[in-house]
């Protein structure tokens, strides 16, 4: 709440540094990240959340990622993004696994199409292993399999990702692929994550890549209000914080849709404050 004596950009600036405080302290303990892997943390209330790492530490939450085909110089296969939970994340003893939540899909140049055999490209499926666990997607959600938490509470794991040319046909077929994932642990104290995504390039152009990914976050993505920003239920600093950081431009942080981030940006963001209703 901003008091009598204090002005609206006093109240920003003191937010704008409590928020970057925050973000320099749980940097920290992701210096040793594994890089454009998928962060995982356990939020206050319990739910398994996801990150992207970064050089300078973890991000907010995150729920869309991307993915290449090829990076390790075999066609159609990755095993990145891995996950990388840091030490205590979890509690000892327990599992994490994944779900497929729906059919693997791929991008038409306007939205993304289902693989299946009345699609586009006739059958394409992605295979996730890991050494002798490993599950193939199929024409809905396909239960994943767990793998054990670390004995230090952290969980740093890399499935292994190849894409499946469809029943008839030598190879995939380039594209941008989807795959929508979810996690859960075996603890009874932990929830599941919220859905995520992974676009997947294979042998297709960045821009098709950029141009998938803006489909996902503007089509998938839940947006509860207006001024939850990030998309994760609360209206906060991390919010506050989009909105200055992108003044004067567009994007996400035009919360009405002006065609520019502004003022009326801010006060819808700080007049929201707290969980979105």
């Amino acid at each position: 709440m901003i008091s009598n004596g204090e002005s609206l950009e006093g109240a920003c600036g003191h937010l704008v540094l409590a928020v970057a405080a925050a973000i320099a302290f749980d940097s920290s303990a992701w210096a040793q990240g594994h890089v454009s892997d998928i962060g995982l943390r356990v939020s206050t209330t319990g739910q398994i959340t996801t990150h992207l790492i970064t050089t300078g530490g973890i991000s907010p939450e995150q729920r869309v990622f991307a993915a290449t085909f090829g990076d390790t110089g075999i066609s159609g296969f990755t095993a990145n993004p891995g996950f990388d939970a840091i030490a205590a994340t979890f509690a000892v003893g327990y599992r994490i696994g994944f779900n497929i939540r729906s059919a693997l899909s791929v991008w038409n140049g306007g939205q993304f199409e289902a693989t299946d055999p009345a699609g586009p490209l006739v059958g394409e499926r992605l295979k996730l292993s890991f050494l002798t666990a490993n599950v193939t997607s199929g024409a809905g959600s396909v239960p994943g399999f767990s793998l054990a938490v670390q004995s230090d509470g952290g969980w740093h794991r890399h499935l292994s990702f190849y894409l499946l040319a469809g029943t008839g046909t030598p190879a995939p077929d380039s594209g941008v692929y989807l795959l929508e994932l979810e996690l859960w642990s075996t603890d009874p104290a932990v929830q599941q994550s919220a859905p995520f995504w992974l676009v997947m390039n294979h042998v297709s152009s960045a821009e098709q890549q950029a141009a998938a990914t803006a489909w996902v976050i503007d089509n998938l993505l839940p947006s509860p209000c207006p001024a939850d920003i990030q998309g994760d239920g609360v209206v906060d600093g991390t919010d506050l914080a989009f909105v200055l950081g992108a003044w004067g431009g567009s994007g996400a942080a035009d919360v009405n849709g002006s065609g520019v981030v502004d003022g009326s940006d801010l006060t819808i963001v700080l007049g929201a404050w707290g969980a979105c209703q």
